[in-house]
């Protein structure tokens, strides 16, 4: 019998798992060789899909090879504070992403020298010696975090910019500024010395307080530019950034840059097999009796119906890592609370038991993405409430129409975005966001219906897999009988569903809420 008292799966977010052994049960997925070898810098992908945990252990690996690392974290930067910092560009009539882009340039610049410095001392020798030169007499004794470097040049910019000089000295001064004359002198000799200990500079989680304003796009937006220039300078400086696939995808001056360094891009994506060994490698890692068993067999001796329940959790998740951690831990808290041992394993009953808090916990943290560019996004989804299970084309556009010309009771937060938007646009949101998914047209089914069927009992559940819902890592085309083309077959015969690309929602003739949503939706 193995002993799961110590079973635990992990925290859901990289920097607070980090220190329970992260790097032991990190799966080396290709986003990660394509970042950790500097082939790729641009980390982009939506909340919970790992971006912190391939940052996280790419910092530790690079360290323990002797490289200089430089973290910065949430708390080094706020779009509140630029806000009320900065003039306005509506104010001060001049463009702020251009100087954004020197002044990140300018703070990633002297973190590096400060970093150097640290680690060589004094740089005593020739040219080198310019750059300790320059510290002492610009940056010693002075206690600024990194955001103060970047917020003080950044105002020096904007003084010339708003200022009243004459028209001469307003040029020279800004060319001064924008091609950071200050520091040009510094460039090769930082080359040379980073060549003797490798240089990652990683700025992670810039969608932390975002709120999609001016000065935040341009925050963001500068720093794509002074990635792709900084790290032209040498193999051995390298700047990384992660950036939410929202941000992305919203902000033009990004969108516009990435179209000439597509080849710098990596963008994170989960199938069924990787879930499957990620949650394996936490079996692994905190039941000694598992160190040395294969990935189905952590799962078998964690769960009594391993297939079934893999096949539930997923189904009800955006295949990203951060939901079905958090489905199996409230799946195991469950069963601990409900059983007078420790050592316990997780059954079908467990996993229904919470699915409307985690359902619930999802959804709302789904909507809070979508918070600044969609506001009241919750009580949208709350509107399909009464409808169909599955819904045709033309009457999801009806019903969006309606939505969209006041039919449709809404909260006002969600009102003045959605009053006389057009209902295509209004359903490649819901597409997007994760909310509608593929379906068979199934006429006479009602929500009713689909309530009812999310509502099966665990002795009915423990009889076989449900097979009615695509998975969100892939349509039903890899679900057939172990064997089928398109089945990756464990030792337990549980075909892994083969990850195929969701299909454009134009081509898409039904629809239904996506089960995760669906049952919280349904209980409201």
């Amino acid at each position: 019998m193995v002993d799961l008292a110590r079973l635990s799966f992990g925290a859901a977010a990289a920097e607070r798992d980090v220190r329970r052994g992260l790097d032991a049960y990190f799966i080396e997925s290709s986003a990660y060789t394509q970042m950790s070898s500097g082939l790729k810098t641009i980390l982009v992908a939506n909340r919970g899909a790992g971006k912190s945990a391939i940052f996280k252990t790419i910092a530790h690996r690079q360290r323990d090879a002797g490289g200089l690392v430089i973290e910065l974290a949430p708390e080094d930067y706020s779009y509140e504070f630029l806000s009320s910092a900065m003039t306005r560009e509506l104010d001060g009539a001049w463009a702020k992403l251009g100087a954004y882009a020197t002044a990140w340039k300018y703070l990633l610049l002297v973190l590096i020298m400060k970093e150097v410095t640290r680690r060589h001392g004094r740089l005593r020798r020739g040219a080198e010696s310019q750059i300790y030169s320059y510290l002492r007499d610009n940056h010693a004794g002075v206690t600024e975090g990194p955001f103060d470097s970047f917020v003080s040049y950044l105002r020096r910019i904007e003084s010339v910019k708003v200022g009243r000089f004459e028209a001469g000295i307003r040029t020279r001064e800004l060319q001064h500024l924008y091609k950071l004359q200050e520091l040009d002198h510094l460039i090769a000799p930082l080359v040379r010395v980073c060549e003797r200990s490798r240089v990652t500079v990683l700025v992670d989680e810039l969608d932390r307080g975002w709120d999609s304003s001016e000065d935040a796009q341009a925050f963001v937006a500068g720093l794509f530019q002074a990635c792709m220039t900084i790290n032209d300078l040498s193999p051995s400086i390298r700047i990384y950034m992660s950036l939410r696939q929202e941000l992305y995808d919203s902000i033009p001056a990004i969108y516009d840059d990435a179209q000439k360094f597509r080849d710098l891009i990596e963008v994170i994506s989960w199938d069924e097999e990787g879930l499957w060994r990620l949650i394996a490698g936490r079996i692994r890692h905190t039941v000694a009796d598992c160190h040395q068993r294969s990935d189905d067999d952590c799962w078998k001796a964690a769960f009594t119906r391993p297939a079934w329940s893999f096949r539930y959790m997923t189904d009800r998740s955006l295949c990203r890592p951060r939901e079905i951690i958090q489905f199996c831990s409230h799946a195991l808290d469950h069963a601990r609370a409900h059983s007078p041992k420790r050592s316990v394993r997780i059954t079908p009953r467990d996993i229904l038991a919470v699915e409307p808090t985690y359902s619930a916990e999802r959804t709302r943290d789904i909507a809070a993405e979508y918070r600044f560019g969609s506001p009241g996004l919750l009580g949208v989804f709350q509107t399909f409430r009464a409808g169909p299970e599955v819904w045709s084309r033309a009457e999801l556009e009806l019903f969006l129409l309606d939505m969209a010309t006041g039919s449709v009771g809404l909260t006002p937060e969600a009102r003045h975005w959605i009053d006389s938007r057009e209902p295509e646009s209004l359903l490649e949101l819901l597409w997007n966001v994760g909310f509608l998914t593929p379906a068979e047209p199934a006429p006479g089914r009602t929500g009713r219906d689909a309530q009812d069927s999310a509502d099966t009992s665990a002795g009915a559940a423990e009889g076989g897999i449900r097979g009615d819902l695509d998975g969100p890592c892939g349509p039903a085309a890899g679900t057939g009988p172990p064997g089928e083309p398109g089945s990756s077959v464990g030792e337990i015969g549980y075909p892994r569903r083969a990850h195929r690309p969701r299909p454009a929602p134009h081509s898409v003739s039904h629809f239904a809420i996506h089960p995760m949503f669906h049952r919280f939706v349904m209980a409201r």
